[in-house]
Parts: C-alpha cells; structure tokens; sequence
C-alpha cells in the first residue's frame, strides 16, 4: 500500500488488488466535511481509468488498508 497526494490536496491510500485475475487499484481517502465531520471514500481503477468514482464509504477495513 502507498499513500498519495491527490491534485485536489487529499492524501489517499492506494492498494493495488486482484480480483478474478484481473488488478485493479483501489483508493481510500478521509473528507473533512464544512460542520467538521469526517467520512471515508474510496474509489476503484482499472489500467489508470476510474471505473467507480469516489463513493462514501470504508473499503479500509476490507483490504486492512490504514
């Protein structure tokens, strides 16, 4: 896993992971929300191309991603 600075200054973790043969990379990142909350997002690649985009939610847990 590697963690990464996105162009929107984000920082988000990335895991490339394989599932029925085929890589895909998966990116977990943390938003701060204006009333101060924060809530978990991912999104999933395939070959550099965003098949799912950002989409609330912890996929950390599933991958033992931190």
């Amino acid at each position: 896993r590697e963690k990464r600075r996105m162009p929107d200054g984000h920082e988000c973790v990335e895991l490339p992971t394989i599932i029925n043969n085929v890589e895909y990379l998966l990116q977990s990142r943390t938003i701060a929300a204006a009333d101060g909350t924060h809530r978990p997002e991912y999104r999933v690649l395939l070959k550099g191309a965003v098949i799912k985009s950002w989409t609330a939610g912890d996929i950390r847990a599933y991958f033992a991603i931190g």
